[in-house]
């Protein structure tokens, strides 16, 4: 462990424990989930030592941005029009308070626990993707979402494999030991995800997570530049075996130049009428927004007819935070997660790349699905962004310390 983390004590708490174990939740029903989360609240209030759990969450170098956003929405609250279902809309604003909940706990070995509870989790995804392909996965509740797309949660399974991916890539590089299982491993849960994971977005996400691992342990070593070869050609084999993958991302190309030429899109890329029709109520106010919970309330009488009429959410956090919330919404949330990729690169190694890899997973999910309004996406990330975040203070990062939890 490195100086600049910290924890309570020597001894393991009951809540760090069982927020080690919440990873593997992610990949099943979400109701297994909040109930992990319920039991965390449970211990962590059981526990006590309030005043030191305050103490990390006020360290935290989250802790300014954050609660920048919450004035912004108590202001925005206090003084634009009030939509039905205002309290509901404003609790989703304040999704990442459950970071600093999780992290408050401090640093120790539940994060090592933790991360490989996640990668159990994602092999243990990756296996059901592949029964389900053979036809030999039962038919219960608990795996539904491996046989039919069920919408946001599909969607989640592959953002998950793709995180994932990225940070087992970056565990190829930085370690020595075991090196041909986490090859394999990584290997196995990357086609589960481009041949059976019915979804975009943990596609790319895994695609720029390599990215970023690729370019920051690349070096002029033979071991540096094979796993750089094996790993695109592995990303090029995809391409061409993941039908898929590659069909839905050329219709998305044709639905954005069909919209730019003034034609009719496919129920695909519903996603840009949404954007045109977002982009009208942002220049009506675009300094203060339409006010928490404008957006849902509006938007039905602004796309009449149209595919994307009973949308709950433009798909963007982008666009959503500033038509509610106006610019300087979207400068609150732009304030969380440009921290989360300094604070990344201030830390360093191994831990500052899963750190970097997931706030690019999040900005970029931001583009295509509002993430942090719905519980499913953000509460999985929450759970995730503790793992690196834990333990590091802001006077530390400022001061450039550097080191990885894996110590």
């Amino acid at each position: 462990m490195t100086d600049r983390l910290h924890s309570f004590g020597s001894n393991e708490t009951k809540a760090q424990f069982i927020l080690s174990l919440l990873p593997i939740t992610l990949f099943f029903p979400i109701g297994i989930g909040y109930t992990g989360i319920v039991l965390f609240i449970a211990a962590w209030l059981i526990e006590g030592h309030y005043r030191d759990k305050w103490q990390a969450i006020k360290d935290s170098p989250m802790f300014f941005p954050v609660l920048a956003l919450l004035v912004v929405t108590c202001v925005a609250g206090a003084l634009l029009e009030r939509q039905h279902g205002f309290w509901k809309a404003w609790l989703h604003y304040q999704i990442y308070w459950f970071l600093l909940l999780f992290i408050s706990v401090g640093a120790g070995q539940w994060q090592q626990r933790a991360l490989k509870v996640f990668f159990t989790g994602a092999v243990l995804a990756a296996t059901l993707f592949y029964l389900n392909y053979f036809h030999l996965l039962p038919n219960w509740g608990l795996v539904q979402n491996y046989i039919n797309y069920a919408g946001n949660k599909s969607i989640l399974l592959g953002i998950l494999l793709g995180i994932a991916g990225g940070w087992m890539l970056n565990d190829i590089f930085a370690k020595r030991d075991q090196l041909v299982l986490r090859i394999v491993a990584f290997l196995y849960i990357t086609l589960a995800l481009l041949l059976f994971a019915k979804t975009r977005s943990g596609s790319l996400i895994l695609v720029f997570g390599c990215a970023v691992v690729l370019l920051r342990h690349i070096t002029f070593s033979w071991r540096s530049l094979l796993l750089v070869v094996l790993t695109v050609a592995l990303l090029g084999v995809a391409w061409e075996t993941a039908t898929g993958f590659r069909e839905r991302l050329l219709g998305t190309a044709n639905d954005i130049k069909a919209f730019v030429g003034g034609g009719k899109v496919s129920d695909e890329g519903v996603r840009l009428e949404m954007y045109r029709i977002t982009g009208q109520m942002i220049e009506e106010h675009p300094v203060v927004g339409h006010g928490i919970g404008s957006w849902e309330a509006n938007y039905p009488a602004r796309a009449k007819g149209l595919l994307s009429e009973n949308m709950a959410t433009p798909h963007n956090d982008y666009l959503l935070y500033t038509a509610e919330l106006g610019v300087i919404g979207l400068a609150a949330l732009l304030w969380i997660w440009f921290t989360q990729l300094v604070v990344a690169v201030r830390i360093g190694g191994t831990n500052g790349v899963r750190l970097f890899t997931i706030g690019v997973a999040i900005m970029f999910g931001g583009l295509v699905n509002a993430i942090l309004r719905d519980a499913l996406f953000g509460i999985a990330f929450m759970i995730l962004l503790a793992i690196p975040l834990a333990g590091v203070s802001r006077h530390a990062y400022r001061n450039h310390y550097s080191g990885d939890m894996d110590k």
